[in-house]
């Protein structure tokens, strides 16, 4: 599922820490292919991310919306892939990009400061390609380790909160807005609710019609 490149980061502790950067497999790279392919499409709505936003259907759900909508989600990708591609991302001035990421970075193990220093990377790659874009940068969602048995999700939803609380910060000091979506997919417990995944990991096609209904409530969209 990931290509697995370890690169060495120093961290501010000044110890070396041999972490898995890598991001351009095969599906990666045709993925991007199809992208810059595409006509630039001018104020567009972007949802950027990984498999999670790839497997919506927002243009069909925002088909009467008043801007375009495109899908710029890349299943197995990471926050290393996502600012590796932003080029392409800013290439049409987005009107606003909503951010989701993070998850497959706990699956690889990525220490907390490495991915919240590529979200502000992306975010002022942003502020500075492209200005008037609104930048929404939304929440990992949890997962349900009940249902999956994959070895890389074994006690990761526990550090969900830990990334979610530091890309809070990250954003706020950064002055973007966090948009908080756990709520609708968390059960009591913490975890993603059954009934609304398929394999623990990934909605259900469904869900993401709540997902859309609440970023209208709350003025995003």
């Amino acid at each position: 599922m990931y290509t697995l490149l370890a690169t060495s980061v120093t961290c501010f502790a000044q110890t070396a820490v041999k972490i898995d950067s890598g991001y351009a497999n095969s599906y990666y790279q045709q993925r991007v292919e199809y992208f810059r392919k595409m006509l630039p499409v001018k104020n567009d709505i972007v949802f950027l991310g990984n498999s999670i936003t790839e497997r919506g259907e927002w243009q069909e759900i925002l088909s009467d919306y008043r801007w375009p909508v495109v899908n710029r989600g890349v299943g197995g990708d990471n926050s290393f892939g996502i600012l590796a591609r932003m080029d392409e991302v800013l290439a049409s001035k987005p009107r606003a990009i909503f951010l989701m990421d993070g998850i497959n970075d706990l699956f690889r193990k990525l220490p907390y400061d490495v991915s919240v220093n590529n979200y502000r990377k992306i975010i002022r790659m942003i502020k500075q390609q492209s200005p008037k874009t609104k930048i929404y940068v939304e929440s990992a969602l949890p997962i349900n380790e009940e249902m999956t048995s994959a070895v890389y999700t074994k006690d990761r939803n526990r550090m969900v909160p830990v990334l979610n609380e530091k890309i809070r910060q990250m954003a706020a000091e950064e002055k973007v807005t966090y948009v908080n979506i756990v709520p609708l997919f968390e059960d009591g417990n913490g975890n993603l609710k059954k009934e609304l995944s398929i394999d623990g990991v990934h909605l259900k096609a469904s869900a993401y019609i709540e997902w859309v209904k609440y970023l209208k409530e709350k003025k995003y969209l």
